[in-house]
């Protein structure tokens, strides 16, 4: 904290002198020392890389949104020795600022993914390839993400049920949403106390709301005749979620739930740690421990009990694969020895999204001078709170069904806010994205004459399933990615439907009094007339792109699902003592954002190898 406090105080020709002199000093040192505690690593476990034990009770894979949680809760077991493995570090202080939100991908905070080119998707995007981030940091994804707190429909989990997954009903996994939080906001009616909790670890708040464009676009919805309801609500809707927020900054797994258990004697943290291997004895198929590598080391660590994989829906097949589990002709080809055939890296499902509607609209207040800029950062660093402690109106989501059951939505609208005259921020954007220069340079245009509100369709439930494959048997080696994202044509149907319905706002009262103006955005592949079905089809397949959400690549279902990697107990079928708890085990997504859910999976694998464990 000195070298903070201190830092550039010495290029000072000489002390500053009097009372404002002295409150000067303070303030300036105050602002310093803030800023250092939004990125403070003392809050973190320890790196023990170096340090480590040759044997634990249980190894876990990946310190993200699940695995941060499972090590937390299995902790509580103080005769058990607990060893997490991330292949990144800690949360930069950038992932701190909800504000920053842009920021964070295409860091080393994040791997870095990019889709397999496919014809017709992706193809306004350099290389006509998707930016595909992962989280590779601690916390993983809830250190990079939106931040939004929401937990989908309950007919996802009674249908997970239905299918043979006993025990993950909407009645079933409601205690372990509540177990995890804790509810800022004062809740009021016996329905919403009946959903939300507070006591657990996670904090959960109210996003800041000094964004003026924010109860615009309620009231627009509000014109089209959306009720204005909470989040407890399942029906259609436009509502303002929730944010995984403590006061004021981002409130990652890695600080809910590492940072309580930093000074535990029987937990472990490995950072900057990659798993390239689940140890497998190929006669018993029984997995007995890992193989990782820290900076040029190889090496390995036994689990006397079991190994939990929580690295995510892209690195969890690939290390199985690597590890002998999966679809035994693809390891094959790649030289691996299959230990065991499932259809690993299989059904991989994900919310696509469409960037293409635009509106341009004129706000009554001016573009922030300077003043507010440094009053916004004052107001962040002293108090937690301002515009830095959100993103302008992205927590305004609208919920609806394009086949008119209004119980069960099945397009969720995002909302992004490209202030006027900022391009700081809109850069972010298209970069985090990853547009081609050519769409990039039109969202900066855009934004250079008004401010631009873009009303993002995200189909919730899409028929169409891509796959994970390895690129070669070297763990170093990114997998390869195929989304496969509109290849059945209800997709494209239900994306066109909703962008019409998006359309309408434009004729709206509250939209009418911004002037607003739906922007149409030239695709050099396309020659469609503007708005007609032909060109939003192009849009979709030029802009349309993952909100990261990709789920489903080790498929959990009963005994009898071919296409079934997990149990209902995450247990690996055929494998003794291994199990995966991330988003790969849905066996389908949710119908709104996937952060809660996986925080939600972590808990209740948590109990699950409780139960194991301690009842035998």
């Amino acid at each position: 904290m000195e070298s903070c406090t201190t830092a550039g105080v010495s290029a000072c020709p000489e002390r500053v002198t009097g009372m404002p002199g002295i409150l000067f000093s303070n303030l300036i040192n105050t602002l310093l020392a803030s800023q250092c505690a939004l990125g403070n690593p003392e809050i973190y476990p320890e790196n023990m890389s170096h340090r480590l034990e040759p044997t634990y009770d249980f190894i876990i894979v990946g310190a993200g949104s699940a695995g941060a949680v499972i090590a937390n809760r299995l902790s509580e077991i103080d005769n058990w020795k607990i060893l997490l493995l991330e292949a990144g570090g800690d949360p930069s202080v950038t992932s701190e600022i909800p504000y920053f939100m842009f920021r964070t991908t295409e860091t080393s905070n994040d791997w870095g993914y990019k889709t397999e080119r496919e014809d017709g998707i992706c193809q306004g995007m350099i290389d006509k390839r998707c930016s595909y981030a992962r989280g590779k940091v601690l916390g993983g994804c809830s250190t990079i993400n939106a931040m939004l707190y929401i937990r989908g429909h309950s007919r996802d989990y009674d249908s997970w049920a239905t299918s043979g997954n006993i025990g993950w009903s909407y009645d079933d996994v409601l205690p372990y949403f509540k177990k995890s939080e804790d509810m800022q906001v004062v809740i009021k009616g016996d329905e919403t106390s009946k959903c939300h909790s507070a006591g657990g670890l996670l904090t959960v708040d109210n996003f800041d709301d000094t964004n003026p464009l924010k109860p615009a676009v309620i009231d627009a919805w509000k014109d089209l005749g959306y009720k204005y309801l909470d989040d407890c609500e399942e029906t259609v809707r436009v509502m303002k979620s929730f944010g995984t927020l403590r006061q004021g900054t981002r409130c990652s797994t890695a600080k809910a739930f590492l940072s309580p258990i930093k000074d535990k004697k029987n937990v472990h943290v490995a950072k900057f740690s990659q798993v390239t291997k689940i140890l497998i004895d190929p006669d018993t198929k029984t997995a007995y421990g890992v193989q990782f590598k820290t900076g040029k080391d190889l090496k390995k660590a036994k689990a006397s009990k079991e190994v939990i994989i929580s690295a995510g829906s892209i690195n969890s097949p690939q290390l199985l694969m690597l590890s002998g589990i999966g679809p035994r002709e693809h390891l094959e080809e790649m030289g691996i020895r299959p230990i065991h055939d499932l259809p690993v890296g299989q059904n991989l499902q994900d919310h696509f999204v469409n960037f293409g509607v635009a509106f341009s609209v004129h706000n009554s207040e001016q573009p922030p001078p300077p003043q507010l800029i440094l009053d916004a950062t004052y107001a962040m660093f002293m108090g937690k709170k301002g515009p830095l402690s959100a993103f302008g109106i992205t927590d305004v989501l609208t919920f609806i069904s394009t086949e008119n059951d209004h119980s069960y939505p099945d397009i969720q609208y995002h909302h992004i806010h490209l202030p006027y005259n900022d391009s700081y921020y809109t850069r972010a954007f298209v970069k985090a994205i990853g547009f081609s220069p050519e769409i990039a340079q039109t969202y900066v245009d855009l934004s250079s004459k008004s401010d631009v509100v873009l009303v993002v369709p995200t189909l919730l439930r899409p028929k169409s399933k891509g796959k994970i494959l390895l690129t070669s048997a070297d763990p170093l080696d990114n997998p390869r990615i195929f989304t496969h994202y509109l290849r059945d044509l209800e997709d494209v149907e239900k994306m066109l439907k909703a962008i019409e319905h998006a359309e309408k706002l434009a004729g709206t009262n509250t939209m009418k009094s911004l002037k607003a103006r739906l922007e149409y955005l030239t695709f050099d592949n396309c020659e469609a007339e503007y708005g007609s079905k032909q060109y939003w089809e192009c849009s979709l397949r030029n802009v349309g792109t993952t909100i990261y959400h990709p789920v489903g690549t080790c498929k959990m279902g009963p005994n009898d699902d071919p296409e079934a990697v997990v149990d209902p107990k995450l247990r690996v079928k055929g494998i003794r003592r291994l199990r995966v708890a991330d988003a790969s085990i849905m066996p389908t997504i949710v119908s709104g954002n996937t952060n809660a859910p996986v925080i939600m999976i972590g808990e209740k694998v948590s109990d699950l190898l409780k139960e194991t464990w301690l009842n035998n």
